[in-house]
């Protein structure tokens, strides 16, 4: 099965009928990263449910990489 017919499969099914369709499948709160005594993150909190695309957009340096590092180890 493609991944565009398991999209067009989920697109079928209304959220409300699945109950854990609003539940979030990522949660992360109050995220905080040290480097030694220098905050690289501070408070960062995210809730990502089923079907959603997120994205990050920030210049660089503004600890975008960081936050996903952090939450692949999870």
């Amino acid at each position: 099965m493609s991944a565009y017919a398991v999209e067009k499969d989920l697109g079928s099914v209304p959220m409300e009928a699945c109950s854990t369709m609003n539940q979030p499948i990522i949660t992360a709160k109050d995220v905080q990263v040290f480097y030694g005594d220098k905050q690289a993150l501070k408070d960062i909190s995210l809730d990502i449910l089923p079907r959603q695309v997120t994205s990050f957009i920030g210049p660089s340096g503004c600890g975008k990489t960081t936050f996903l590092r952090c939450i692949n180890r999870m």
